[in-house]
């Protein structure tokens, strides 16, 4: 126990020290008038920070905290961005229990209410982050929790009429590189404005992705990796994108060097005027369509697209349009009219 000491003001201090969450030799002082009140406030204390420090004393907004803090500098800022705001607005309900007090009937009821007015989807993704909190901390809260059943993702993909009707709208606009990017090559529109003029190789006709421009927790654009280590990637430029680029700068200038919001203002205001009913990223959903439509095999369409693995092709992207559809029906149709006529041969 701390032993306090006579002031020559005639008051006690007592310096309790203690080693903090981080492994942070520190001390704080309690000052009194009498020697017994200051051991006793430093004692108090650091009951208190032995207190705390046990996981199930703290709430599960405190381990959320600590969970994103630990990680805001190995993230990127979208993903910081987006714990912060499931921290905020997912399962409110338990969000200031202790730890200690959490248990699985009182997570299943937050779930259940939190999806009353939520996709499963973002259920989903709340309660990954909370599960994964959990895990940390050695809960077993989060296993065997039902979520709600995820409802199979309606892609819209505009046809090729579509996009040409744009592209012609968007000629000769400050939009319309942009579009490009993502028509030609399926770039995310966060991966074009952040290409910069020492990424495109004319020799070869190639443009190497390998960052992002992302809004951080302030609203302030930054650069950050690519999505996944597959999303780095070096994609040949077909000779009407090359056509259609401006007068290179210096090796460090971005090839789009616009505002990126008034950029997304435009594209709302351009798709309403060209009757082109769908957002930004339906134009990466094209190109993926696109290069499934002509039989490129799933391996060499993911990596151009810059994923991982080719389940986001099987499930997500191989849809086909509706023109597409309707001469399989008619192959199918054909078959089935001769089958038993030449059964019967």
């Amino acid at each position: 126990m701390a032993k306090a000491k006579k002031l020559p003001s005639g008051q006690w201090r007592c310096r309790a020290r203690y080693t903090d969450e981080e492994g942070n030799y520190k001390s704080k002082s309690f000052t009194s008038e009498t020697k017994k009140k200051a051991e006793l406030l430093a004692s108090q204390f650091l009951m208190e920070q032995e207190h705390t420090k046990k996981p199930d004393n703290k709430t599960i907004a405190e381990l959320i905290d600590r969970f994103i803090e630990n990680r805001s500098n190995l993230l990127s800022p979208s993903t910081i961005i987006g714990y912060k705001k499931i921290r905020k607005t997912a399962f409110q309900e338990i969000i200031d229990v202790r730890a200690g007090y959490m248990t699985k009937e009182r997570y299943q009821a937050a779930i259940n209410e939190y999806s009353k007015e939520r996709s499963p989807k973002t259920v989903a993704s709340a309660h990954s982050l909370f599960n994964r909190v959990f895990k940390e901390n050695h809960m077993n809260i989060g296993d065997g929790i039902i979520l709600p059943q995820k409802r199979k993702a309606e892609i819209s993909i505009p046809t090729t009429e579509e996009v040409k009707e744009l592209l012609k709208y968007t000629k000769g606009t400050r939009l319309h590189l942009l579009v490009l990017f993502s028509v030609y090559l399926g770039l995310r529109r966060s991966e074009t404005v952040a290409l910069k003029w020492k990424d495109i190789d004319l020799n070869n006709k190639t443009v190497l992705v390998n960052k992002a421009r992302v809004k951080d927790e302030f609203g302030e654009y930054v650069e950050k990796t690519t999505k996944t280590y597959s999303g780095t990637r070096a994609l040949k430029m077909p000779e009407a994108l090359i056509t259609e680029l401006p007068e290179a700068g210096e090796p460090n200038d971005y090839v789009i060097n616009d505002s990126i919001d008034a950029l997304d203002s435009l594209y709302k205001r351009t798709k309403a005027k060209a009757n082109f009913p769908y957002n930004f990223h339906a134009l990466r959903h094209y190109y993926a369509s696109i290069m499934l439509q002509s039989g490129m095999p799933n391996r060499y369409a993911k990596e151009r697209m810059g994923h991982s693995t080719e389940n986001m092709l099987v499930n997500v992207y191989q849809h086909t349009f509706k023109s597409k559809q309707e001469e399989y029906d008619a192959v199918l149709e054909a078959f089935f009219d001769t089958f038993w006529e030449e059964e019967s041969e």
